[in-house]
């Protein structure tokens, strides 16, 4: 836990013991018998109430030292009717104990203790031996507190530092399984060309010319060449270099060149750009839309806007709605439709949509799909206001 949350849980849990204290002060009649000791809480609350709503949460010296004068006040006009009052002392000894680093730990208890003392000196009961022992106990125990909170702080750091560390090893072995899952199915979907190749390349060696044999070559290095590319597309979007790309323009562009017999409506706000490479993005709104389309009944809704974006919706950016009409995804396998080489497609390499989010996640972009209005699925895609040029 960080240090400022130790300390804004304190400042408000200071206000709330204030107004106890005040409230059970009242309830047993000390009010009544010391009367400047409403005037003590009174101001202690208001003080307390204020840090609550006008401080930050970063560590100040303040607050600890003026309990220390609130509690050595209280002390003093109730001097010799409730000994608990020092109790109290121990709070902020141990919660600045916890928050204050290096050798200054024990400042907070020595001016707890010059303060104690202090209060027995102004009553004139200094030198009474029973007054050497209280003090002297009491310094034992403030000192003791804040030794017991600052060896309970870095227990705590160190256990942080070894979360943290479990952590950044879990992350690093997600990525292994990753890419060990991610070359298993890559190495199964160069497998099955490789084989058709060398058949025919054995047929062909036997003598048995045939151009169905030549076809299957054809198909088939086309069809690896074509898992390379995307492979390739897929393991480095962000290596490619950056320009200034019509996004508007390019969605257009995509729609015209798709030859479909659904019905394709486009909402597109025009002079959106953003920095990316031209290529790369292409590729990826290129993927979304022909999913759309291959997953609709009859029709699809495109929408291109600079609005309020789902990842933020204080701050605007570009907004991109891919809509079909289709039967949806099944929610058992919506967190897995970016993943590589996941299809349920009877062709296709599964990489489309892989490569759609990495290479929108590679300019600072955010991809999501949900259920749409019309029952099929909705892919939107939000770049933040840091990419967008020229709205």
């Amino acid at each position: 836990m960080a240090l400022s949350s130790y300390y804004g849980y304190y400042k408000i849990g200071r206000f709330i013991f204030a107004l106890a204290i005040l409230i059970s002060f009242q309830m047993v009649g000390l009010l009544a018998v010391v009367h400047s000791l409403f005037y003590i809480l009174a101001i202690y609350c208001f003080v307390a109430l204020l840090r609550v709503f006008v401080a930050d949460n970063t560590f100040g010296y303040f607050d600890f030292v003026f309990d220390i004068v609130f509690i050595t006040a209280v002390f003093y006009v109730s001097f010799g009717l409730y000994s608990y009052i020092t109790l109290f002392y121990l709070f902020p000894i141990f919660i600045s104990s916890i928050v204050i680093k290096n050798r200054k730990i024990f400042l907070i208890s020595a001016i707890a203790v010059c303060c104690y003392a202090g209060v027995y000196i102004l009553r004139g009961a200094f030198f009474a031996s029973e007054s050497i022992l209280s003090i002297s106990l009491h310094t034992f125990s403030f000192f003791l507190m804040a030794f017991a909170g600052n060896s309970l702080n870095e227990r705590i750091d160190r256990q942080e530092q070894y979360i943290k560390s479990l952590e950044e090893e879990h992350i690093k072995m997600q990525g292994y399984e990753r890419l060990y899952r991610v070359s298993a199915d890559l190495a199964h979907e160069l497998r099955n060309p490789l084989a058709s190749i060398s058949a025919a390349v054995q047929f062909i060696r036997e003598g048995k010319n045939c151009s169905d044999f030549v076809e299957m070559l054809g198909s088939e290095t086309a069809r690896l060449s074509s898992l390379v590319n995307d492979f390739l597309m897929f393991s480095r979007p962000s290596d490619a270099p950056k320009e200034l790309v019509d996004f508007s323009g390019l969605t257009r562009v995509i729609i015209e060149r798709l030859q479909t017999e659904k019905r394709i409506t486009a909402h597109i706000e025009e002079n959106i750009s953003l920095f990316a490479n031209r290529v790369y993005l292409d590729a990826a709104i290129n993927n979304i839309i022909i999913n759309a389309v291959e997953a609709a009944k009859s029709s699809v809704i495109i929408s291109l806007k600079y609005t309020k974006t789902f990842s933020d919706r204080n701050k605007e950016g570009i907004v991109l709605e891919v809509e079909d009409d289709g039967t949806g995804i099944d929610p058992s396998i919506k967190d897995r439709i970016f993943d590589p080489f996941f299809t349920t497609k009877l062709s296709g390499t599964g990489l489309g949509l892989a490569i759609a989010y990495r290479v929108v996640s590679g300019y600072g972009g955010l991809i999501r799909v949900d259920k749409s209005d019309s029952g099929g699925a909705l892919i939107t895609v939000a770049f933040p206001d840091s990419n967008v040029v020229d709205k």
